[in-house]
């Protein structure tokens, strides 16, 4: 199995596939590997690298708090770990305060409020993702339910200042994820991408000393540190590289995961 994830790592900066990773990909496929996306955007954002792919993908999604099958199977949720309820009030609180945006993701749909001052920050996040929104007057009418996820958009630089604030409050209750600049997650604290890769690998009778894992970033660490071969593309932070037992000479914009592929699997 190959486990992927999305943008800095198998996507280019215009959020396009390289012609060349995949025909890398499929040859693998070819081979019996299974490619499966992970990454941290919701189900259905994920959906339209799995058709430039043109391979029937398992998915992880929210960094690992959901595990999907195949699209011929319906997508069906093998795993679901979702974010305490009474956790996500507190965050939200929190934000509200501080006039921070928050996306609430329920049922594969992120609610968000509806205010003019919180509306750059929505579009940061679905000029990047492409990711279904439905707005609402007052969040609070819907934290009785327990997101799968739930992520701060706020300037990016307060956003490790931010992090560093929440972290002592929130630390053993939830993990933090910093992933993009003006990004804040926030999941189940048993959440993450390499917990993902093994329920999925476990649900497919794939032993993790035949996968394969490549990223880029912080929240890709776990899946890298799971996997029985992890590997850091060029442009990788210096957590993912250090957690990775092979660094390819390509970034992201130019190939990196058809350079692994080629080199370590076919």
């Amino acid at each position: 199995m190959i486990a992927l994830d999305l943008d800095g790592t198998t996507l280019r900066h215009d959020k396009s596939v390289g012609a060349r990773t995949v025909n890398a990909l499929r040859a693998a496929h070819r081979k019996g590997i299974e490619i499966v996306l992970a990454s941290g955007r919701m189900t259905p954002a994920m959906e339209r690298t799995a058709e430039q792919l043109g391979i029937d993908c398992c998915i992880v999604s929210y960094n690992g708090a959901a595990v999907c099958g195949r699209g011929t199977g319906g997508r069906r949720r093998i795993f679901h770990q979702p974010l305490d309820a009474s956790i996500a009030r507190e965050l939200f609180t929190f934000a509200r305060e501080r006039k921070y945006q928050v996306n609430f993701y329920h049922e594969d749909v992120i609610l968000s409020e509806d205010a003019p001052h919180l509306m750059p920050y929505v579009e940061i996040y679905r000029s990047r993702t492409g990711s279904p929104y439905r707005f609402v007057s007052d969040l609070n009418e819907f934290l009785h339910h327990a997101p799968t996820k739930l992520l701060m958009v706020i300037a990016a630089e307060l956003r490790n200042r931010v992090a560093e604030e929440l972290r002592p409050r929130f630390g053993p209750r939830a993990t933090m994820i910093r992933t993009d600049p003006e990004y804040l997650e926030f999941l189940d604290p048993q959440v993450n991408k390499g917990n993902g890769v093994v329920k999925l690998a476990e649900h497919l009778n794939i032993p993790m000393n035949q996968v394969m894992a490549i990223g880029d970033g912080e929240n890709d660490v776990p899946m890298l540190q799971a996997a029985g071969f992890g590997v850091a593309v060029a442009n990788a932070n210096a957590e993912c590289r250090a957690a990775a037992r092979a660094i390819t000479q390509n970034d992201n914009e130019n190939d990196a995961v058809a350079e692994a592929i080629e080199r370590w699997v076919l």
